[in-house]
């Protein structure tokens, strides 16, 4: 998270409570608090709130739109003060931010401290309040530039470009073609903000892509070994799994080596060794392998029959000389030379 620029005396707390008091109304304070679930533990409902009054659920919005109107209105200083320091901190994480994050930078930690953050948020005239919904996190940005509107315009945006690339891309890559004027940190952090959108190691593509959001091992594993470039053996799949993203998570050894068998984009190189398929490795035994080599060109040498087998297998050169010695399909028609019986 950015270095907060939150002063460390913000009592959002008692901001909240002398902003409220500006209510001459106990019912207009008491619906306000429970609507945005100030000192409780949850968001209170319309119709839960009209139940408490004996009012219905309609009045009971009426109220809370008045209300909210009212504080927005205020001249006092705790506003302005409220409003200074968002406005601040906001400017400072590149315009828009995380309600989390500013949160936390107050220690406000549980759902039911931010839900105090929330509140002053949706006072503060400097400041776009986003409440969480099925696009986006909660989320602060500043005015009058990031909108609402503004902020949907971008994200559709960098979501139309990368349906166009087809590929994770780079946030400086995004923002060179969506929104030149707009600052890259401001456009990662709008990136954070809606979840259109993930990233895994600096590149962003949408959030359904399991290039940057895998979700199940088989696409851990295939996002492992392509970024690797490489054969590795099945622990040390599972060792890089565990640290992918932001949220590491524990994956167990056989659970990746079952998904390594199944799934036919891994082949087994060697002992407890897997590739790519799509790097031209097929499956198959050592005796395979050399099989398939004498059928392209026979009779070889059993250096050149070693050398092809070990482009395609990590195994030890005496395993292909083995299997030259023993396998039935093979016989050796001169000094160190084979051939398919």
């Amino acid at each position: 998270m950015p270095k907060t620029l939150l002063p460390t005396d913000f009592d959002y707390r008692a901001l909240a409570e002398a902003i409220l008091a500006e209510l001459k109304s106990d019912r207009d304070r008491q619906i306000v608090a429970q609507r945005y679930s100030l000192g409780l533990d949850k968001r209170q409902t319309l119709e839960a709130i009209g139940s408490d009054f004996g009012i219905t659920r309609e009045r009971v919005r009426q109220i809370e739109k008045s209300a909210t109107a009212k504080l927005r209105q205020s001249s006092s200083a705790e506003l302005k003060q409220i409003d200074d320091v968002l406005r601040n901190h906001v400017h400072g994480q590149g315009h828009i931010a995380l309600l989390d994050e500013v949160a936390a930078a107050v220690g406000a930690n549980t759902p039911a401290e931010r839900a105090y953050i929330s509140f002053l948020a949706s006072l503060a005239p400097s400041i776009e309040l986003v409440d969480e919904n099925d696009h986006y996190f909660a989320t602060l940005a500043l005015l009058p530039d990031y909108h609402k509107r503004r902020l949907t315009t971008l994200t559709d945006q960098m979501v139309k470009h990368l349906h166009q690339q087809g590929k994770p891309l780079p946030i400086d890559a995004i923002q060179a073609k969506v929104s030149p004027e707009t600052p890259p940190q401001t456009l990662h952090n709008l990136a954070r903000a809606t979840k259109k959108m993930s990233h895994l190691d600096g590149y962003w593509g949408l959030s359904h892509w399991p290039q940057v959001n895998p979700r199940s091992i088989r696409d851990k594993t295939y996002l492992v070994l392509g970024k690797h470039g490489q054969p590795l053996h099945f622990t040390d799949i599972a060792s890089q799994i565990a640290e992918l993203g932001e949220r590491k998570r524990d994956v167990t050894v056989q659970a990746v080596h079952n998904e390594l068998i199944k799934d036919p984009r891994f082949v087994l190189v060697g002992r407890g060794i897997y590739a790519l398929a799509e790097w031209g490795y097929t499956p198959g035994t050592v005796a395979d392998i050399i099989s398939d080599i004498l059928k392209q060109e026979s009779p070889l040498h059993k250096d050149e029959i070693v050398k092809r087998v070990l482009a395609k297998r990590k195994v030890k050169s005496t395993t292909i000389v083995l299997n030259l010695q023993e396998k039935d399909q093979f016989v050796r028609v001169s000094k160190a030379t084979y051939a398919l019986r």
